[in-house]
């Protein structure tokens, strides 16, 4: 029925943070996967096509987060935590896959060159959290 559904610039600046809320929240979900497949790239056993099949899966999730934060629609307070946002998931998504390009390096000193690999998300895991928080406390979540 036309002119049932109200499309204010209210509900329309909170259909833009839920959004973002939800693509935050699947980032999050990730990050234990993720922090798992680093710790398994990090090691000096070597690596099997399970590994590479569930890094490149997460890298490629992060990917696709990304480019959703990147081309949400303006928030109406601001950008800053969209452009965040979409920062933090393109870190994550290559931090994954470096790690990743070092676990299957194509020269022999594989072992020397994965002890170098990070085993975690590190700062940029909180960082992803606490936005994720900031876009649930202004959508009132």
């Amino acid at each position: 029925m036309p002119g049932s559904r109200s499309d204010s610039p209210a509900d329309s600046a909170e259909l833009r943070l839920l959004g973002l809320l939800a693509v935050a929240d699947r980032g999050c979900e990730l990050q234990e996967r993720s922090e798992a497949v680093l710790r398994r790239c990090a090691t000096a056993d070597p690596p099997g096509p399970a590994l590479a099949r569930e890094g490149g899966y997460l890298a490629g999730e992060y990917h696709r987060l990304h480019g959703w934060a990147a081309d949400a629609d303006h928030l109406p307070d601001g950008d800053s935590l969209r452009e965040l946002l979409a920062l933090l998931l393109m870190q994550h998504c290559q931090l994954l896959h470096y790690a990743l390009r070092l676990a299957f390096p194509k020269t022999a000193h594989r072992a020397a060159v994965r002890r170098a690999i990070a085993p975690s998300l590190g700062e940029p895991a909180d960082r992803l959290r606490a936005t994720r928080d900031e876009l649930a406390r202004r959508a009132g979540r």
